[in-house]
């Protein structure tokens, strides 16, 4: 069964709407040429990582996926990709491909609203969608503002190490746990090593929908819950997502 929009944006880093130009033939001297190597041009791009959204109206190198039938020259399609090289242009490895007339619907969307790209709306329901799951199998999940910040321990003994922190939270709803209204104390990694930067950083008065896992072993002392994960911490609004989806 062909794949749809939603899987594809899931586990392609880029997408674009693209017309090929030449088969069998690469725009970079590093990437080798054979007949599942086509040169694409860039129509518009779909979705992608800041560095290449502006790559519309230059040609890309993809390297054809063996478990789709290769286009003809001339032909439009939508690619789901991840890059391979970039230097003197960019170079792509394709995960899917979607007829055009396919993906026209997220154009058109798009065109109509503030919607940066295509497939923004694709990318807000799956990051709802990871994050229903995520909050579904954490031990608490509150409303609250934070009202205290305070370093526990010295200061870090290495370059890898979480410089835990202890915010307390002004818990006003409580979603899910064994939370009561009021204070709780919650644990987060101060780091910005790469193992700890994206785990959030409670700041002074910041409100959210916090999302907690409970402490083990020697921490539980400092506090009964703590911040993992990068969803931690969602806007207020999220809640409602959140219960819709449990409707």
């Amino acid at each position: 069964m062909p794949e749809d929009v939603t899987e594809l944006v899931r586990k392609a880093p880029l997408s674009f709407l693209g017309t090929v130009t030449r088969l069998g033939d690469a725009r970079m001297a590093s990437v080798p040429a054979d007949e599942r190597t086509a040169v694409v041009q860039v129509d518009e791009v779909l979705h992608a990582p800041d560095a290449f959204k502006r790559l519309a109206g230059s040609e890309v190198t993809v390297q054809l996926s063996a478990e789709i039938d290769p286009p003809v020259v001339g032909e439009a399609a939508a690619f789901f990709t991840r890059g391979t090289v970039y230097g003197e242009g960019l170079a792509v490895a394709e995960l899917g491909r979607l007829p055009a007339d396919a993906v026209q619907e997220h154009v058109s969307l798009a065109a109509r609203t503030a919607d940066a790209m295509p497939f923004s709306a694709v990318q807000r329901d799956i990051a709802d969608t990871d994050m229903v799951a995520h909050a579904d199998e954490a031990d608490a999940v509150v409303v609250g503002t934070v009202v205290g910040l305070e370093q526990l321990g010295d200061e870090p003994s290495s370059e890898h190490a979480p410089d835990w922190w202890r915010a307390q939270l002004d818990v006003g709803h409580v979603e899910r746990g064994k939370v009561s209204p009021g204070q709780v104390a919650v644990l987060y990694p101060n780091s910005l090593d790469f193992r700890w930067y994206k785990v959030p950083k409670p700041k002074a008065q910041q409100e959210g929908m916090w999302i907690l896992h409970a402490t083990e072993g020697d921490l539980s002392k400092w506090a009964p819950y703590q911040l993992l994960h990068p969803d931690d911490r969602q806007p207020v609004q999220k809640l409602e997502t959140l219960q819709s989806a449990r409707r």
